[in-house]
């Protein structure tokens, strides 16, 4: 199983760094030009791109939706049927992959001129070798989320997610169509499945020595929020943070929500912790995994995490 993208599961220090805030993905248009603002900086388009090289599973399902994923012509990460529908993955599994590799920081390991070589005229996603710092010329996009200009996370943040692809590709009415088709859905969750139980969303670290929990800038806090579940670290401000065992087993969670990238034996991350066996979800084996982006960060995706959150509660 493919080693877990870390880099996309915590603050994103690395993958975002020089980011500044925006309030939300806008775009202007004048003429046939127009631009795009996303995580501090402007890009200009005169067509819509039509070779696209995606570093991150994130925007897949938005770009599948918006009808335009038939202009990646490349991608490179983790990209797990688990994610799609049968048609929509035949359509990702069919997109050359530039790699896969992950480094032991869990990092995409890829090259610029592997990128380059794609000859593409916008890439999406973020990876310590090609990001907005390291690439001239290309429009390149980061998940607001990742960059650091989600704040309170909610489904409003994934509506505006849309926006900003929908600006980049000027499918605004396709965006409206898909919106309306997600309010419905996250309308229908039960907000009740999870109530009066208490969570702890993690993301594994070092086997046997910590983990990473999110706070309430975090996606994850919304979806899980959504059934009626209570994150024990909802206060934190921090997106995600690292830690100790003994924070976890004085959090005492009821539920432990496990996010990952495909990690063999999973469950060991906390049940090999000191002091595990005291902690109420692991008593009464309450530990779901679920993958990385149907919870992080403000994506479709997090509808679909969190209706699957509501039926493993049940």
């Amino acid at each position: 199983m493919k080693r877990s993208l870390i880099a996309l599961a915590l603050l994103g220090s690395l993958a975002v760094a020089g980011c500044t805030a925006q309030q939300q993905p806008s775009s202007e248009a004048t003429g046939d030009h127009y631009t795009v603002e996303n995580c501090g900086n402007t890009w200009g388009f005169d067509t819509v791109p039509q070779r696209v090289v995606v570093q991150d599973v994130s925007a897949v399902q938005t770009l599948a939706e918006l009808g335009v994923l038939d202009s990646v012509v490349a991608k490179a990460g983790y990209f797990p049927d688990t994610y799609f529908d049968d048609e929509t993955f035949q359509q990702v599994d069919a997109i050359p992959t530039l790699t896969d590799r992950l480094g032991e920081a869990g990092h995409l390991e890829i090259t610029k001129e592997a990128v380059l070589a794609q000859e593409p005229d916008l890439i999406v996603g973020f990876s310590p070798t090609v990001r907005d710092t390291t690439v001239n010329n290309i429009p390149i996009i980061n998940e607001p989320g990742f960059c650091g200009e989600v704040h309170d996370a909610s489904f409003n943040d994934v509506y505006e997610h849309i926006d900003l692809y929908a600006d980049i590709f000027q499918e605004q009415e396709r965006s409206e169509e898909y919106k309306a088709e997600l309010k419905s859905r996250i309308d229908a969750l039960d907000a009740n499945a999870g109530q009066g139980r208490s969570v702890a969303v993690l993301y594994p670290a070092v086997k046997g020595s910590t983990v990473y929990a999110y706070g309430t800038d975090s996606m994850s806090n919304a979806v899980v929020s959504a059934v009626g579940l209570d994150n024990v670290f909802g206060k934190e401000s921090e997106r995600v943070f690292e830690i100790s065992a003994e924070q976890l087993a004085a959090a005492n969670p009821d539920v432990i929500v496990l996010l990952n990238s495909g990690e063999d034996d999973l469950e060991s991350y906390v049940t090999s912790l000191p002091g595990a066996t005291s902690i109420t979800a692991v008593q009464d084996e309450k530990i779901i995994p679920l993958e990385l982006a149907f919870a992080e960060p403000p994506t479709p995706f997090a509808v679909d995490g969190a209706e699957s959150l509501e039926q493993a509660l049940k």
